[in-house]
């Protein structure tokens, strides 16, 4: 079975580039684009700001707590069905969204649409890659390489149709685009892909039906195996502080700016930069390191990480070229530290199992992601100003940065 679908599916390089496509649209419509339609809505139904951007962050933690159920199903059944089905769904959920009067509907959208997330944003991606891909660290560098072009690449498109046709025609027009790209290339591309567990789950299906369950029963569960596992929590301490700095630094930097008296235009240029910071980490990784190890590049990336906090303090004060350094340390160290989580969970636990082991760990990091824009803010309020805040932020990369060392010492690690 495993042979013939094997035969039946595209080149490596086609499946990459396929997926590349649709994580650019994908996270472009319903991640980028979304501030877009934040002020015609305010201005057509009086909503705050507040309670709009609630639900987009409700959509998020719909999205982490799906993570494990979805990572096991691609596990056994592969990517096409659901990816296909999921991002199909999500065209029909932006046209309901077109349609929303209420704020309560808004919510059931974005919920509804934080559920699609989870079965072909981010995880389960990697996932299709880890078990498919010969070379799935490069195949998974490829992927985050372009898709941090997504907001270059729907953003000014999804400003267009809104600043003409108003701001339900733009989700029609992104419905569309959903439904045409991700939807319809995931059907095709992934036909023929497996999960990291397809074949043992076909040999235990077969055994049943033969009668000789004993013969062809699962081996231990990958997951529970790795929750039993030092690294996967010391992994995991490391990627809450990540998704916690650079959550809440994305929120909070323009209040950061207008504190130390930097000029708007100028704050939300170095605030812009970021994403092709992050693309910058990412090609270098690309072209520098052939193996992609994650043991290596994030025992580089995490101090790096550090090293950028530290310039926001000392040097971002000093003008623009200070703000410049900044953002490109920063934004190279928290792009490359991106690809370093998806590529230690294989390194350190095998691929077998990818999917769910990913998910447990996206769903480990939800309250650090979720509750960083308020724990900053009330962090603020109590020290009167955002320095001893971001000297917190230092201390935090200090500690995820032994906890990655100690996560890929041999002693942590399973035998």
């Amino acid at each position: 079975m495993q042979q013939a679908a094997a035969k039946a599916r595209y080149s490596d390089n086609v499946l990459v580039i396929g997926l590349a496509v649709g994580q650019i649209l994908s996270f472009g419509v319903l991640f980028h684009s979304f501030s877009i339609f934040l002020a015609p809505m305010q201005a057509e139904f009086g909503w705050s700001m507040t309670q709009m951007t609630g639900a987009f962050t409700l959509g998020l933690f719909c999205a982490d707590v799906f993570g494990i159920p979805v990572g096991h199903w691609v596990d056994r059944h592969g990517g096409r069905a659901v990816m296909a089905v999921g991002a199909a769904i999500a065209s029909g959920l932006l046209l309901a969204w077109s349609h929303v009067e209420t704020l309560w509907g808004f919510y059931g959208v974005w919920i509804a649409i934080g559920f699609t997330q989870s079965m072909f944003l981010g995880n389960v991606t990697a996932s299709v890659i880890a078990a498919n891909v010969r070379d799935y660290r490069r195949g998974l560098t490829f992927v985050a390489i372009l898709s941090g072009l997504s907001s270059i690449a729907v953003v000014p498109v999804s400003s267009f149709v809104v600043a003409h046709w108003g701001w339900r025609t733009g989700l029609g027009v992104l419905a569309g685009v959903q439904l045409l790209g991700p939807a319809l290339l995931y059907a095709i591309i992934l036909r023929g892909t497996l999960g990291s567990r397809t074949a043992e789950f076909a040999r235990r299906d077969l055994a049943l039906a033969e009668g000789r369950l004993p013969s062809g029963a699962l081996g231990p569960s990958p997951l529970a195996s790795a929750l039993r596992c030092p690294a996967f929590w010391l992994l995991a301490v490391a990627c809450s502080v990540h998704w916690f700095v650079i959550t809440g630094v994305l929120v909070h930097f323009l209040p950061m700016m207008q504190e130390r008296s930097v000029a708007p235009d100028v704050a939300v240029a170095i605030f812009a930069f970021n994403g092709p910071a992050a693309v910058i980490g990412r090609v270098a990784l690309y072209i520098v390191d052939q193996t992609n190890s994650a043991k290596r590049t994030g025992r580089i990336a995490f101090p790096m990480f550090a090293l950028g906090m530290l310039a926001l303090i000392y040097l971002a004060p000093l003008g623009l070229w200070g703000l410049i350094v900044y953002a490109l340390v920063y934004g190279m160290a928290a792009g490359v530290i991106m690809i370093v989580r998806q590529t230690a969970i294989a390194e350190i636990f095998g691929l077998r199992g990818y999917g769910a082991i990913t998910g447990a760990l996206t769903t480990a990091c939800i309250l650090p992601r979720t509750m960083a824009p308020l724990s900053i803010a009330m962090m603020r309020d109590s020290f009167g100003s955002y320095e001893p805040v971001l000297w917190i932020l230092v201390g935090m990369i200090v500690l995820a940065t032994g906890a990655f060392w100690l996560a890929m010492a041999g002693k942590t690690r399973p035998a």
